[in-house]
Order: structure tokens, then sequence, then C-alpha cells
């Protein structure tokens, strides 16, 4: 099995360019967004996102990093070009603490800083940036790229790339050791990463099945473990700054989403009983557990959005005042954002809910789900060049041109220039965009 273990970095391969990282990286976004189930419930990506966006604000890096969460059981983790980290369902789930969650994000976080992932990229006729990029995906995530040619293009270039991809002990290595340190100036547990991975080997040294992904693409060695755990004892340990709580809650929305029911409820934790069976509104407006939750978590984000949310059933006035607040509070959240907007819309107030998105969007760092929101929202008005404009913005956002550009030309379709100079002179400047984009790629 060892000769198949990526090796990240091998020796005698060269960085590409910063250029190439950045389109490449855009390639490799779209390949997400297009051939893989991503998770797209907003609680969950903002938790992951504030743990990633935390942990890479110590990193010193220039790079825009972008986390997303492939809905795969499968135990892995990867890093991908320019800042792309993806962390499978599986893996959250398999964590007992948010210190051992944060680990793995550290570490692929290192890999990134360090460049593990930059390798010599050679034009070719069989071989452009999106084919690279898929195939690049399809290694890292685990699975088979579903899109038609791709078996051909694994059978001629790709167990080359998957040799190129082996991550080096040194490499490991390095990233543990720059990872651990991620993890202490975060706030979180050091010693968490050498613990994760153990706990992970020992669980199915065992097994003759296929271990997890990630003990694939990270393979641990006592070597390895040692040094991880030397490493953790020359920090300070510090006090935790986290709400343990909240990957319990996490996790029971994972659960929740792929089977459709509150199941996997712990009798013995009432507060992610409750969560649970509230999120699927078992409990109408019985809501006496969630109250007596937020009195024992009153600063939760997680139980005090479940709250406002049920509360727009039955008092939406108040419910929306203390949603302003709350996105006020965490203004680049952008689950908050689109509760916001939709409870506006909810109660008639069409045109606000559409203005905060249109002003707030594009601050948000990730803007695909709330233009295709906003998108959605003029759709239902019948304001279908609105809506082709923002559904060709959310396009834009993750790299897809073409497709964004198809949208556009919907909108001016759609659109009478002389009842909407506005709009027509937003689809000009886009288009513009768009044309530049494009041209160069050519």
């Amino acid at each position: 099995m060892a000769q198949n273990l990526p090796d990240l970095g091998s020796p005698g391969l060269v960085n590409y360019d910063r250029a190439t990282e950045i389109k490449l990286g855009q390639a490799f976004s779209r390949t997400l967004h297009t051939q893989y189930d991503l998770v797209e419930d907003p609680q969950v990506l903002s938790y992951i996102r504030r743990i990633g966006h935390h942990l890479a604000s110590h990193a010193q890096d220039p790079r825009p990093f972008r986390f997303y969460i492939i809905n795969d059981p499968a135990i892995n983790a990867f890093a991908g070009p320019d800042g792309i980290i993806g962390i499978h369902t599986g893996l959250i789930l398999s964590a007992q603490t948010e210190d051992e969650l944060a680990s793995v994000i550290a570490h692929e976080i290192a890999h990134v800083t360090q460049q593990h992932l930059s390798r010599r990229f050679e034009q070719q006729d069989t071989l452009n940036i999106t084919s690279f990029a898929s195939l690049l995906a399809a290694i890292l995530i685990g699975s088979q790229n579903p899109s038609a040619g791709m078996a051909t293009l694994m059978g001629t270039t790709g167990l080359n790339l998957q040799q190129q991809l082996k991550f080096s002990r040194i490499h490991e290595h390095e990233a543990d050791h720059l990872g651990i340190q991620l993890l202490h100036n975060a706030g979180y547990d050091p010693h968490a990463m050498a613990h994760f991975f153990d706990k992970l080997s020992k669980q199915y040294q065992l097994y003759e099945f296929r271990p997890p992904e990630i003990l694939m693409t990270h393979p641990v060695t006592e070597s390895r473990l040692a040094q991880a755990v030397a490493r953790a004892r020359t920090l300070e340990a510090k006090k935790s700054q986290y709400d343990p709580l909240n990957l319990a809650l996490i996790q029971q929305r994972i659960k929740n989403i792929n089977q459709n029911q509150p199941i996997g409820i712990n009798s013995h934790n009432t507060v992610v009983n409750c969560y649970a069976r509230l999120s699927f509104n078992q409990y109408n407006l019985e809501h006496q557990c969630l109250t007596q939750a937020l009195k024992q978590h009153p600063n939760n984000r997680l139980l005090k959005t479940l709250q406002l949310t049920l509360k727009l059933d039955h008092d939406p006035k108040n419910a929306i005042k203390e949603l302003e607040a709350l996105n006020a509070i965490y203004p680049q959240d952008e689950a908050i954002l689109g509760i916001l907007a939709n409870a506006y819309y909810q109660q008639g107030m069409f045109e606000k809910a559409q203005q905060t998105l249109i002003k707030k969007t594009p601050e948000m760092l990730y803007q695909y789900a709330l233009y295709q929101q906003l998108s959605n929202l003029f759709a239902q008005q019948n304001r279908l060049a609105e809506a082709y404009y923002y559904e060709a913005l959310a396009n834009l956002s993750i790299g897809q041109h073409e497709r964004s550009r198809h949208f556009l030309k919907q909108s001016q379709q759609a659109n009478n220039p002389s009842e909407q100079p506005q709009l027509n002179k937003l689809i000009e400047a886009l288009a513009k965009e768009l044309n530049s984009s494009i041209n160069s790629k050519h």
C-alpha cells in the first residue's frame, strides 16, 4: 500500500507561476460547484468557514482562502490550488472536538502556505487547465469524476499525476509543524492534531478494508506522531475560546440533511436533542426546550439563529429586529444575512429584501449562494431581467464565465433599457468584464 500513498511535493517539480495558480484555482472551483455534491446548508458552511478563516488569519499568506464541504461519508480533507480547502462531511462527523476538526483544517492550510501543491503545468492538447483541474479534483477528493471522458483521462494521465501528488514525509512533517503553530495561535489545543490522526490510525489498523482517504493522503508514522507531540509540548496551553456545543449541533445538522429526519438523538444531551427536533419543526410552537438551552448557552449563535427563525412564524416584527441586530454583530455570516433577507421577503418587504442582498453581497467573501438567493427573489416577482442578471453574477463568482455570459444574454433580452436604464448600465458593465476575462484566456 505504501507505494500508492500520495507524496505531495515530489523533488524536481517546480512551482507554477501565480497567474497559473489563480486560473487553476478558478477552474478547480468550477469543478467543485458543477461536478461534486457540495453541502449548501448555510449554517454548516458558516461554522466551518469561521474555523477556517480564523486559522488562516494567523497564516500570514495573501491567498484568498476558501473553504467548502463535500457531502461525502469518507473521512477526508484536501488542499486544492489557490487556497481552496475541502472538508468531507465524514471527517466532520468523525471529530469528537472542535480542536480535532480545526487540527485537520490547520494542516491543510499549512500545505497551501508552503506551496506543496505547486506543480509545473505544461499546456497540452489533451489536458488544458479545465481538464487538469477536473483530474486534480478527482484525485484529491478521492472519487472518480463523473464527467464524460474522465475515465480515459484518468487512464492516460491520471496515474502519472497521482504519482506526482504523493505527499512526502518532509512535507507532512512541515504541515504538521506549521499547522500545530496555527492551532496554538488560534486558541486551539496544539495536541489535537497528533491525537486525532493517531486515533484514526488505531481505529482502522485492525481492519483489512481500505483505510480512510485522509490516512491514504496523510500517512501516519510513529516518527511523525512523535514529532507532532514534541512540537505541541513546546507551546504553552491556552484556554479554549470556542463553544464545544457547536460541533455537536453541526454534526446533527449534517445528519438531518442526509437523512431528512432528526436521527442520532442523544438522550444524554438535551440541547442537541432539542436542536435536532426543532430544526424539523416537530414541536411546532412549543419551544420551551430551546428557551432553556439558550439560558445555558446565551451566546450560542446556532441556537439563537434557530430561535429567531422559529420566532418569525408568530412574532415576525420582533424577530426581524433581533435578526438585524445579529446581522450587525456578525456582518460576515452569510447564513444570518440570508435568513434576514428571506424574513423581509416573507413579510412582504420585497424591496428591502432585495436591496439588503444587493448592498451586502459584494462585501461578502462567499457570494454564490447569496446571488442565487437574490436571483430567486426577483424570479418570484417575475422580474426576469434582474433574476437573470444576478444568476450571471452568481456564476461569475465561482469562475463560470461562459454560464455567466449565457445568463447575461438572457437578462439583456428580458430587459427594457428605457424602463430600467440603471439595470442596463449594470448589464453593459458586466458584459465588458466578461468579455475581458474570457478574451484573456485565449
